[in-house]
């Protein structure tokens, strides 16, 4: 079973770079704090539109809005740069291929009692990592690791980043491993999810 990490230092990435490898996700509890979730909740200024009722497997109910990493809020790209440039190194040390950068930005809102997304693998046009940052709200949020299948679940709080294996990462035939989110049961939930697709930003998120 993967464990949560909180990086703050090398060795801590170090950590935090083999779990994601192995199992196909990791939870970082603070890697934002809860000024700069409320800031890149802000920025978000792209205008909404509301998701399908279905889209492959997916049963969803939320609205999302999208903008291309590079024309995204620089403080959109810090975060996913700081990111990316945190776990490089010690994937690099430790013979994993490299990540790829971020070419999309996207944010979820997902409403009070009714918003949520079922299980689900993110499509194989994404590859390197996939971040979700929660900005606002909490939610349950579970996943399975690949190729265990145990599953994993907690309250995802604002502040927090869940970082899956896209497509054909660290080696050829990985998958993005199954996960979801509850309702929120009190107020909106706000999530910031930073992809890298292989069809270029805005190639479509085809299931």
């Amino acid at each position: 079973m993967c464990i949560e990490v909180t990086p703050v230092s090398a060795e801590d990435w170090n950590r935090a770079a083999d779990v994601l490898a192995h199992c196909g996700w990791l939870r970082l509890p603070d890697f934002l704090s809860q000024g700069l979730a409320n800031e890149l909740a802000n920025v978000c200024t792209h205008g909404w539109h509301p998701l399908p009722p279905e889209e492959g497997v997916v049963r969803q109910n939320g609205f999302g809005s999208y903008v291309a990493y590079s024309d995204a809020d620089p403080l959109v790209r810090h975060v996913g740069d700081a990111l990316i440039d945190s776990l490089s190194p010690v994937l690099a040390e430790t013979g994993f291929p490299a990540l790829p950068s971020f070419n999309e930005a996207s944010w979820t809102r997902y409403p009070r009692g009714v918003g949520h997304i079922t299980a689900h693998r993110d499509p194989s046009a994404y590859e390197g990592i996939i971040a979700v940052f929660t900005l606002i709200g909490e939610a349950t949020f579970r996943v399975w690791d690949e190729p265990a299948g145990s599953k994993k679940e907690w309250i995802t709080q604002p502040g927090e980043a869940v970082v899956l294996r896209g497509s054909g990462w660290p080696k050829q035939g990985a998958i993005c491993p199954r996960h979801e989110v509850d309702k929120p049961p009190e107020d909106e939930r706000l999530i910031m999810t930073l992809r890298f697709n292989t069809k270029g930003a805005g190639g479509g998120y085809d299931v």
